[in-house]
């Protein structure tokens, strides 16, 4: 268990790095599916990235998406008890980007939890391009981040 605590607070700390606002290379090269599965090969937790049909968008677009992504998935490693996968899924609908970031964790009761740094970040950066986040989970049902992001041309 130590082993994955230790490699849970090193992926931790590269996404506190990453979230600073540095542009990563990744994702200026491979675009939201790309840096996204990248990040997701090297979590200690199972996690798999669903993002076909996706193109590239805005560098501010992207940029919102892949850090709010990121954000979900180490609250999930971070919060979540008991969690055994994270999925991350992207999808262009009517115009908008879509992101859902869901847990098999225990879930939480949603009022009883206020909101810290990493969750007004999250509704900062979308609200900067447009978008919204939603939250939702509930005990013993995981918990599920999206988001949406109009952009349309």
């Amino acid at each position: 268990m130590s082993q994955l605590a230790t490699e849970v607070d090193e992926t931790l700390d590269e996404v506190r790095d990453l979230a600073r606002g540095v542009y990563p290379h990744l994702l200026a090269d491979r675009g939201l599916r790309g840096a996204l599965q990248a990040t997701a090969w090297r979590s200690p937790v199972p996690t798999t990235v669903h993002a076909d049909g996706i193109g590239r968008y805005r560098s501010d677009v992207e940029a919102a998406t892949y850090f709010c992504c990121l954000e979900a998935m180490q609250n999930a490693m971070k919060h979540a008890e008991a969690v055994k996968k994270i999925d991350v899924s992207l999808a262009a609908v009517n115009g908008d980007l879509q992101f859902d970031v869901r847990d098999d964790g225990s879930g939480f009761v949603l009022g009883d939890v206020t909101s810290g740094a990493g969750l007004t970040s999250m509704r900062d950066r979308l609200a900067s391009v447009g978008g919204e986040l939603a939250i939702q989970t509930a005990p013993g049902s995981g918990t599920s981040v999206s988001g949406t992001v109009p952009v349309k041309h």
